[in-house]
Parts: structure tokens; C-alpha cells; sequence
């Protein structure tokens, strides 16, 4: 029996459903009257091709028609274009397997069969110039076909298939980015009959093989139709059995459409439960496809995460009949179904084209009511400590009055961005939870902190961490160092208000450039006016508000699951969601698998902001003491540990709650990172959706606000006083410094703007990864000043160089070491390096 709060959840929760929406249009139909069934389809040069295939031109065949195969080859280059005749295929041929590459743009063609033989030959059509071109690849290892397949990549996969009325049990793929391309044979799934006509799907970079049927008879109602589900990994090169299908599907169009982050659609198909139910029900139409009904509408949704299946109807257009036997092709930002069978026997000329859509629903006036008091309360809290910024030493360390709980609360939530808010359940529902032990190390790095750190900040009485370099090493240390912070941070801000506005944007109806707009010009405003002391307390405020949204989404998650945290809680016993996947193992190339690779990855990766990064460091200054610096950080540490609990448990819950309900999901949401907003917005009542979104305003105003803070602290204290204006006046510097504050976060909104309306954004990410990179041999350089007397000012600068060249070597390099280890890497080899340095150079008395 469901609980109170569970009944009163539902209530909440719509109870239709939500099916799939494919909005459907009708391309230019091919310039042939007949159509044809298993022919080759896919794109080259940004044209639609369709080639090959059999029908029936001189009469059905019960009327005694013969097949025919075809070599014809059509290209259509937009879709409000004209069909082409181009050069026709080496030979006739049908029911051979499509693949798309876009590396190559090309399409690759393989196997197949005619009237009289079944076929290895592979070969790749191109379209260039106006021109249609094939040219030969290396042939299958044995003739087959109906087989089904896919491309992940420059690699081109074919499974089962027949030859001579024996069905395969073989998988073989062809890697044509090899130097010398040549199929190489793979394991088939364990038990599992070979198969004809199966549906093939690729997601998350793996291969999917789904049902079809196992040949009895060349007739179709004495197959053996298949509902099983498959997933195959590329790099592990073993299969998983999946949850099997509702309805056995073969002959379904294929590859499966991959909708969104996490689903692949099947589109119609048959199976034996049709083919009887027709039988029985008009008999007399047995092997007369004029009167046939068609195939059924059925779509069937495949959720790739939960392992669980929706189905739905209506997958065709309802005026249209349902093809088999033909390919799917992504193009023009649809999927074109061309052709196909429609009836037995019968083909179709229609070409169709389905595109996913979503129905958002609407965030409303309460909601935006909640968020809107919110940010006013944030701005407010600016307003009321801008009068008591009188000084730089007020803007940069808020007079060092800031209260210990305030700037422990403000370091974790500066720590816990909104990608992290929203990322880490995301991670949990995606995997498990393996990566909460990368929380742990901070159990290791706060007390080093506070041992080797922290004394030595807090008796330079510093304002910018890097002025700890100077005085350490040189001037040439402090200004590298800066100017790296300065330019991550830039970058930084500009991805950490894009990312979590574009996962809002896709599952709401809030718009993107809305959301960019909000968060980045009220934490400019307040930053503007309160400095470091109104960072501090709104980061306080906002981390309360992040730690209680959470445990409040988790708790209405866990309501909405049948036995809630019981049912939660078995959930991932049963699906390994928790600690199952670790190994004991260092391997470098993966290290989400592996304890001690996670366990020194996170160390490092802890240990290197909480020692060398301003937005940190600026912290430990801006308490009356020491001492309370110290509680401080006693307080971020515990914080992490059982607070990020909360974050991974959610997750869990949100894996639990939609497998157990998957017609909830909407295969349309393109990020899994969306899930979270995803759950608030969709099933959750206004107001209090409207306090769960600006918990994620929240996470990403404390993170840039941060941000704004620092930068314009490193600038001024490294750059403006140390180099342009070393004799300028406080008030003077206090100006530059909300100057600086303004024309940061100017930039910072301007570049997520234009991330969010262009094509930059992976340019983007990639050069602000970079710049990134640079943060392990910060963390070097700051160790090799506390921990090495004998480190000079030669060896630092070697070694801070060397860290950060060998780990963008690695980077570029696209070395086989996962990116969780660029942290120790480039502090490792720093601090190594510029150990070594020093012994040779002269030492200087710090």
C-alpha cells in the first residue's frame, strides 16, 4: 500500500503517459511508381541517396509477378528538391545493410542478394560533383543477407544475416580509419539464435541489436520472431543481455532512431502475434498483400539508462501504411524512412521524414514568482553590505570580519557549481555512485591545508594567493600564475551559466539567453555593490538553499517510488547502482572503474584549488583569525562529505523512479545532465518547482560570483597595483576593482550568449580546457614553495612550465591516461622537475 506521501505525490504527477511525439513530413516521393523494399539508403556530401532494392513492376507475385532486383540509384539534395537519376550500382542488388559515415561522407553498402546469389561485397558511395561514385572496400568475411548494422564512428558494424536459409550467429565489424581496413570477426551473444531483419541501434557510443527472426521457413508465418535486446561494447568487446522487448519486431526500419540522450525508437515491424491475429482474422487474404491491413504503428522506446521499455502507437503518420524492410537515415535534422514494403508484396514510392518533438511544459507565473523573490533577496543582501566597502581591503577580504560559518558555507558552495548540482545526481542516475568517493580525499587535503597552508597565507597577510609566489620564487611565478587563474575563470564563468541555462532551456520553457541573463547580470550587480563580504553571505544563503532543495527533490523522489527508500534502496542493490563496479586496479586510460584511480585522481584534483586557486585562498583571509579560518575549513570538509551524500542519493532515486514509471521520461530531453530539472519541472507543484530552479540559479550565481570576485582581486593586486599603478590610490584601486567586476562579467554573459545562439561552443570548452590544464602545475609550483627550502626561482618556472606542457602534450596527444589524472600529472611532474632544476641553480633565502 502506498504511503501518505506517496499518494499525495501522484496526485501531483500527471497519470497520462507521455508518448513520444515523431512529427512527420512527406519528402518528394521517388521517381518510381512501385518503390522498393530492402534497398540502400543514407547521405554523402549532404544529399540523400536511395539505391538498389526489389520489387515487383510486372504484377503482385501471388498474381505471378517475379521479383525483380534492382541498380538504380536516386539522390535528392534538399528536401524541396527533385530526385535525381545517378549512375547506377555495380550491380542489382537488395536487403544488404546501410551505414552512414559522416568522417568519410560517404555511404557504405554491404552484402545483399539477387534472384540468384547472396553476397559478401562491400563498397562506399560517394556524391560529389553531381556525380555519384562507388568504390570497393574489403568484402564481408561470408555472404550475407538481411542482416542488420550501423556505423559508431569510422567503424562499420554487420550482424547476423543468412545465406542459403541458414541464419548467422556473426558479428564483424570494419574499422575504415584503419591504416589497412579489413572485417574483423567478433563474439556473438552468448545463447542468442542467429537472425534475419533485426533492428540495429547505436547510443552512448555502443552498439544495439534487437529482435528479428530466426529463419524456419522462407514464409513468414513460420519464422521464429524474436523480442530480444542485446548491447554491445566496443571497448570491453562483450555483449549484455537487455530487458526483452514488449512486442517481437522484425523487418522494423533500421538503425533504430536515437531520440534525445538516452532513447532508441523502433518504428513498426511485425511479428508472429500480427501475422496470426491476421491470419485469423481474414484469412481469406493469406498471401494476397492487396487486401493486407499493413504492418502495425506501433513505436516502441527504449530507455538505454533504466534498461526499460515504453510502447506506444502511432509511429506513422495515420493516412501513410507502415514500411519494413528499409533503412533509417539521419539528415536535414530529421530521420527519412524512404520506400519500403507496405503491404506483403507491395511496395511504396513515399518518402518520409519524422522529426522528435517535445511538449515543455510551462514554468508560470508562480514559479517565476519564487525565482524572481529569490534573486531580489540576493541583490538586497549586495545593497546591505555595500555600505561598508569603503576600502580594497573591505571589496578583496571584506575587512577580514567575515564570521567562520559564513566563509565555510561560501567555500562549499563556490566548490558546488550548478553542473555540479546538477551533474552529480545525473552522474548517479546515469552509472552509480562510485564517484562519491572521490569526496573523500578532502578528509586528507583540508588537513594539509590547515598544517602547511594556511599559517604561511595568513602571515604574508595576502590579498591575491599569488603574491605568495612572488615572495616565495619571483615575480615571473606570481604573474604566470595569475594570469592562468584570470583566464580560466573568464572562461569558466561563461560555461558554468551557459551549461545549466541550455539543460533548463531544453526541459522548460524558460529560454536560454532568460537564463543567462538572470544569473550573470544579478551577480554582477551584487558583486558590484558588496564585494567579497556579500559574496560570502549570499554563497551562505545559497548553500542553504542548494543542501535544502536537494534533500527536499530527494525526498519527493523517494515519495514517488512505490516502497519509497525501501523500493530505492533495492533498486540499485539489484542494478548495481552503488559500489558494485569498482575494481582494485590502477588503470590510467579508464579510471570510473577503478577505487584507487578515483581515490588519487580526486585527491589532486581536491588538493590543487584548496592550495593555489583565488576564489579559495581569498577565503581563508577574510576571517578575523587564524583560528577561524580554520573552523572555516573544518566546516567546508564536513560539508562535502555528508552533503554531497544527498546529491548522490538523489540520483539513485531518480534512476528508481523512472524505471519504475519510463512512460514518464521524454525521449526528446537531449542531456542526461537535464534529468534533475527534468523531475522539478514535470512532476513537481508550482512554487515548489519554482524553489528547486533557483536552487540551480543558486549553485551557478555562488560559483560565479566567485569568479567575478577573484578575478578582479588577481588584476588589480597582481597586475594594476604590482605593474601600472603601483603608487595609485585605494580609492582609485576600489574603482579598477568594480570595473574589472563589470567588464568580467560582461564578457563572461556575452560569450555563453554567443555560445548559446552559434556553433562555438566545443571550440570553446576546448580552449577554456586548456587553459585549464595549467591547474595541476599551479598546485606544483604553490607545493614546491611550502614543502621545498631548497626550490629557486629557475626551477619554478621550469617546473611550472614542464607540468603544464606534459599535460597538454597528453591532452592533444589524445593519450591513453584518463583526464581525472591531468591534475596529479601536472602537478607531479612540477614539483619533480623543479626540484631538480633547483639543485642545479642558486638557491634564494626566502
Amino acid at each position: 500500500m502506498k504511503t501518505i506521501a506517496t499518494t499525495l505525490l501522484i496526485a501531483l504527477i500527471a497519470a497520462d503517459a507521455r508518448a513520444e511525439s515523431l512529427e512527420w513530413a512527406e519528402l518528394p516521393p521517388l521517381p518510381d511508381e512501385h518503390g522498393f523494399a530492402g534497398p540502400f539508403a543514407g547521405t554523402s556530401g549532404g544529399a540523400l541517396i536511395v539505391a538498389g532494392g526489389a520489387n515487383f513492376p510486372d504484377g503482385y507475385p501471388w498474381d505471378g509477378g517475379a521479383k525483380i532486383y534492382h541498380d538504380r540509384a536516386f539522390v535528392l539534395e534538399k528536401p524541396d528538391g527533385a530526385w535525381q537519376i545517378a549512375a547506377p550500382l555495380p550491380k542489382p542488388v537488395g536487403y544488404g545493410v546501410s551505414a552512414s559515415l559522416a568522417s568519410r561522407a560517404s555511404l557504405v553498402c554491404i552484402g545483399g542478394n539477387d534472384a540468384d546469389a547472396t553476397f559478401a561485397d562491400c563498397f562506399e558511395l560517394t556524391w560529389v560533383g553531381g556525380a555519384l561514385k562507388a568504390s570497393p572496400l574489403p568484402p564481408l568475411p561470408v555472404a550475407s543477407t538481411m542482416g542488420c548494422g550501423a556505423a559508431i564512428g569510422d567503424v562499420v558494424y554487420h550482424a547476423g544475416g543468412s545465406l542459403d536459409g541458414e541464419t548467422h550467429r556473426a558479428f564483424y565489424r570494419l574499422d575504415l580509419g584503419a591504416e589497412r581496413p579489413a572485417w574483423e570477426e567478433l563474439p556473438w551473444p552468448e545463447g542468442a539464435p542467429g537472425r534475419i531483419l533485426a533492428v540495429a541501434g547505436v547510443s552512448g557510443g555502443q552498439f544495439y541489436l534487437f529482435g528479428g527472426a530466426d529463419l524456419g521457413s522462407d514464409r513468414w508465418d513460420k519464422r521464429s520472431y524474436l523480442n530480444d535486446a542485446w548491447r554491445f561494447d566496443p571497448e570491453a568487446g562483450t555483449w549484455q543481455r537487455l530487458a526483452d522487448m514488449p512486442a517481437q519486431v522484425a523487418a522494423g526500419p533500421s538503425p533504430a532512431i536515437a531520440a534525445g540522450a538516452s532513447h532508441l525508437l523502433l518504428l513498426g515491424g511485425a511479428g508472429r502475434d500480427f501475422v496470426e491475429a491476421q491470419r485469423a482474422l481474414r484469412p481469406e487474404t493469406d498471401g494476397n498483400g492487396v487486401d493486407h491491413p499493413g504492418f502495425p504503428k506501433r513505436q516502441l522506446a527504449y530507455h538505454t539508462v533504466t534498461d526499460t521499455w515504453v510502447e506506444t502507437g502511432g509511429s506513422f503518420p495515420a493516412d501513410r501504411l507502415t514500411p519494413v524492410t528499409t533503412p533509417t537515415v539521419a539528415w536535414q535534422g530529421g530521420i527519412v524512412v524512404p520506400t519500403g514494403e507496405v503491404k506483403p508484396g507491395i511496395r511504396s514510392p513515399q518518402v518520409l521524414l519524422a522529426e522528435t518533438t517535445s511538449d515543455k511544459p510551462a514554468f508560470g507565473i508562480v514559479n517565476w514568482l519564487v525565482v524572481v523573490l529569490y534573486l531580489g533577496a540576493m541583490v538586497a543582501i549586495g545593497a546591505w553590505f555595500s555600505r561598508r566597502n569603503k576600502s580594497t581591503d573591505d571589496f578583496f577580504r571584506g575587512g577580514q570580519r567575515v564570521p567562520w560559518a559564513v566563509a565555510g558555507l561560501s567555500i562549499f558552495a563556490t566548490m558546488l557549481s550548478a553542473l555540479t548540482f546538477m551533474g552529480i545526481p545525473a552522474r548517479a542516475y546515469m552509472t552509480d555512485v562510485s564517484w562519491y568517493l572521490g569526496q573523500l580525499p578532502i578528509l586528507i587535503v583540508v588537513p594539509v591545508v590547515v598544517l602547511f597552508y594556511l599559517p604561511r597565507f595568513r602571515k604574508l597577510d595576502i590579498t591575491s594567493a599569488y603574491e605568495f609566489l612572488e615572495h616565495r620564487f619571483d615575480l615571473f611565478a606570481r604573474l604566470f600564475a595569475s594570469t592562468s587563474f584570470i583566464l580560466f575563470h573568464i572562461g569558466r564563468m561563461a560555461i558554468v551559466v551557459y551549461l545549466p541555462a541550455l539543460a533548463l532551456a531544453q526541459v522548460s520553457s524558460i529560454d536560454v539567453v532568460t537564463c543567462i541573463v538572470l544569473i550573470g547580470i544579478l551577480c554582477v550587480v551584487y558583486t558590484v555593490m558588496g564585494g567579497i563580504e556579500a559574496v560570502g553571505w549570499t554563497d551562505a544563503v545559497q548553500a542553504v538553499v542548494l543542501m535544502g532543495g536537494a534533500l527536499l527533490c530527494m525526498v519527493l523522489v523517494f515519495a514517488g517510488v512505490e516502497g519509497g527508500a525501501g523500493a530505492v534502496w533495492e533498486t540499485a542493490v539489484a542494478d548495481g547502482k552503488l559500489f558494485q563496479n569498482l575494481e582494485a586496479s590502477f588503470d590510467i586510460r579508464d579510471g570510473t572503474a577503478s577505487f584507487l584511480v578515483l581515490f588519487v585522481a580526486f585527491l589532486f584534483n581536491s588538493l590543487v584549488p584548496y592550495t593555489s586557486s583565488q576564489d579559495l585562498v581569498q577565503r581563508y583571509v577574510t576571517t578575523p583569525t587564524e583560528a577561524e579560518a580554520r573552523r572555516s575549513l573544518w566546516t567546508t570538509m564536513w560539508m562535502s562529505v555528508f552533503g554531497s551524500i544527498i546529491f548522490f542519493a538523489l540520483g539513485v532515486a531518480l534512476y528508481a523512479f523512472y524505471k519504475a514509471q519510463p512512460a514518464l521520461l521524454d525521449p526528446a530531453m537531449e542531456k542526461a545532465d537535464a534529468i534533475l530539472p527534468f523531475f522539478i519541472l514535470g512532476q513537481l507543484p508550482a512554487g515548489v518547482a519554482g524553489l528547486l530552479i533557483a536552487a540551480i540559479f543558486a549553485a551557478a550565481q555562488s560559483t560565479v560570483s566567485s569568479s567575478l570576485n577573484s578575478v578582479a582581486t588577481a588584476y588589480v593586486t597582481d597586475f594594476h597595483t604590482r605593474l601600472f599603478r603601483p603608487r595609485g590610490g585605494d580609492r582609485a584601486r576600489l574603482k579598477v576593482a568594480r570595473v574589472a567586476v563589470v567588464a568580467v562579467g560582461s564578457l563572461g554573459i556575452t560569450v555563453a550568449i554567443v555560445m548559446a545562439k552559434s556553433e562555438m561552443e566545443s571550440a570553446f570548452k576546448t580552449f577554456n580546457s586548456l587553459i585549464g590544464l595549467a591547474a595541476g602545475a599551479l598546485g606544483g609550483l604553490f607545493a614546491l614553495g611550502v614543502f621545498n627550502r631548497r626550490a629557486t626561482a629557475l626551477g619554478a618556472a621550469v617546473g611550472a612550465v614542464s607540468g603544464f606542457a606534459t599535460v597538454v602534450t597528453l591532452y592533444l596527444a589524445k593519450a591513453p591516461v584518463t583526464g581525472l589524472l591531468y591534475a596529479l600529472i601536472g602537478f607531479a611532474v612540477c614539483f619533480l622537475v623543479g626540484s631538480v632544476v633547483s639543485l642545479a641553480t642558486p638557491r634564494r633565502t626566502a
